[in-house]
């Protein structure tokens, strides 16, 4: 099981609250759990991605390289916990392919997935059913030339197939323009969920943690604002807001959250 975490904001932001100090479930700690690797993927007019095989928790991580460095209006972050491929750099999310990155959450029958996939794209970097999902939906995406009706077809392909040894086709993606985060369960409904928090929000700052407090301030003060979605809330802001299961959620440039049954 993996935990997920994505952000468009207004401008360039980093994500450092949300890896080592949000007082409910950072990345870090979520990471004790989730211990296979860690990644981050952020775009600055162009895409950058770092990942490793350890967990974000460990010593070994530099945190100030990641304040100074992952900084982007849109961010694709992960952390592991291996079920199909071993732990090496090529099986930690997120992946950057043809223009998109992509994470996921759960498990899916690889074999199926390797079936659903043209050959020219079977070029995958590892051995996870993950890359082959995220390979899918890129490649019925450019098939049907609109990313919505991609994810659709991609979902309803791998559904049609037989999803009985599947739990979960939870993913966070974009292509440097939308944010996307598809919620879409098939077991363990209270642990493969999709949270999104529009921040700054109407909040009252004094019901807030001290570290959550400051946090929004200096967003205010800087002119910041964002979506954030993750696996589960990861402050003590009241107002995030559960996606409903088999929905895919859109966040565009005016960051307006857009949400599509499927």
């Amino acid at each position: 099981m993996c935990r997920l975490f994505g952000l468009y904001a207004n401008k360039p932001v980093d994500v450092y609250f949300s890896f080592f100090e949000s007082p409910r479930s950072s990345l870090a700690e979520l990471s004790r759990e989730n211990y296979s690797g860690w990644g981050v993927a952020w775009y600055d007019n162009d895409w950058h991605i770092y990942k490793e095989p350890l967990p974000l928790h460990s010593p070994a991580i530099n945190r100030e390289a990641i304040r100074r460095g992952a900084r982007g209006r849109i961010v694709v972050s992960h952390v592991r916990h291996a079920s199909i491929g071993g732990g090496s750099p090529e099986n930690t999310h997120p992946w950057l392919y043809h223009g998109w990155v992509f994470a996921h959450n759960g498990t899916i029958d690889r074999e199926v997935l390797l079936e659903l996939l043209h050959e020219e794209h079977l070029d995958l970097e590892g051995d996870t059913d993950s890359e082959a999902f995220f390979h899918l939906i890129v490649q019925e995406t450019e098939d049907l030339g609109d990313p919505i009706e991609g994810i659709v077809s991609a979902v309803g392909k791998v559904v049609g197939k037989g999803i009985n040894s599947s739990t979960s086709l939870n993913f966070i993606a974009s292509n440097g323009e939308k944010l996307y985060a598809l919620r879409y369960a098939i077991t363990g409904l209270d642990h493969y969920t999709l949270y999104y928090l529009e921040r700054p929000g109407e909040v009252e700052l004094r019901k807030l943690s001290e570290e959550t407090h400051q946090l929004i301030l200096t967003k205010l003060a800087q002119g910041e604002k964002a979506v954030v979605i993750a696996s589960e809330p990861m402050s003590d802001e009241p107002n995030w807001k559960p996606i409903p299961n088999k929905n895919l959620a859109i966040i565009d440039p005016n960051l307006d959250v857009e949400l599509i049954p499927l």
